[in-house]
């Protein structure tokens, strides 16, 4: 109880993760609540990262917030990896870029790249929006073109950015995760080129609406597996074409996988224990390339197979 008390007592806590990070968090707002009392956000979501990501890949973290989810990529894609971050809300993006100040200088991570923009189908200028429900919790806001009243919105123009044209084309993304209060479809279709020739390999996302929602059969018209993101008491558990059981009206929304490669994905998140924390963190190294190898070719070494045939 003391420690839980230093915490709620202050408007600014760090807090050390799992994985070694420090984050700095606002302890009475919803993310940094859940993490300070936790030690976690978003189980389901930590641990499929954790799984999927691989040493020197390259990783999109749509939607960072304060970077919670992009200190796990950021640890997973290791030295020779990089993660792209992109956050629009400028007070927000202040945080994230003091999180990834201090994880820059631990020489488990890869290269951060910080983008103050949001992510679509086009380039250019966004509408963001923010409520009263912004003060609690700071993954809330949303963009929309729409015009809206309320007596507590206060909306600001931001930069507007698709993935095509931010990632240089000859490269690959190794995950891609999206959590975009509701704009998930349009980051997908701002994402085409890659989707098209299955450059993304793992995408991570919410969907609110019931399964199968547009971005769900967007994915599968390309050619990729859908799965939903379930957890269980040993670990996570992948629905293929459905969503996890969910309550509507409490949460949490929905996470789905989609993936190019849905044997490796099986495989990697097949094993039991929480690998993102706890003892089963001591197997992740040794027992992920165990599974690679016994398993199916990485996607490193498919596409280098796929660039010496053509």
């Amino acid at each position: 109880m003391r420690l839980e008390y230093l915490w709620r007592s202050r408007r600014e806590a760090c807090i050390a993760l799992p994985w070694g990070l420090p984050i700095k968090i606002d302890p009475h707002e919803a993310v940094g609540y859940n993490i300070a009392s936790q030690g976690l956000y978003e189980l389901g979501v930590t641990e499929t990262l954790w799984r999927l990501t691989e040493q020197g890949d390259l990783a999109i973290d749509a939607g960072a917030n304060i970077g919670y989810m992009s200190s796990v990529l950021g640890v997973r894609v290791g030295p020779k990896g990089r993660v792209i971050c992109f956050e629009p809300n400028p007070q927000v993006f202040e945080s994230l870029r003091e999180n990834v100040e201090n994880w820059i200088k631990d020489g488990r991570c890869g290269t951060f790249d910080l983008q103050q923009a949001a992510l679509g189908k086009e380039t250019g200028k966004a509408r963001l929006h923010m409520n009263d429900w912004f003060l609690t919790n700071r993954g809330t806001s949303w963009i929309s073109n729409n015009v809206e009243n309320g007596k507590e919105l206060r909306v600001i123009e931001v930069p507007l950015r698709n993935l095509d044209r931010v990632v240089d084309e000859g490269e690959t993304i190794g995950v891609l995760k999206i959590d975009v209060q509701g704009q998930e479809l349009n980051v997908l279709r701002g994402t085409a080129g890659f989707l098209k020739r299955h450059a993304v390999r793992d995408i991570v996302f919410e969907e609110e609406s019931p399964y199968p929602a547009p971005a769900h059969e967007y994915l599968k018209s390309l050619g990729y597996a859908v799965f939903g993101i379930a957890e269980n008491f040993s670990g996570v558990q992948l629905v293929p074409n459905g969503q996890a059981p969910y309550n509507p009206e409490i949460g949490p929304i929905p996470n789905y996988l989609a993936t190019a490669n849905p044997k490796r994905a099986i495989q990697r998140l097949k094993p039991a224990m929480w690998r993102s924390f706890g003892p089963g963190r001591l197997l992740t190294g040794r027992k992920d390339k165990l599974i690679i190898r016994a398993t199916d070719e990485s996607f490193s070494d498919v596409k280098k197979r796929d660039n010496q045939t053509t």
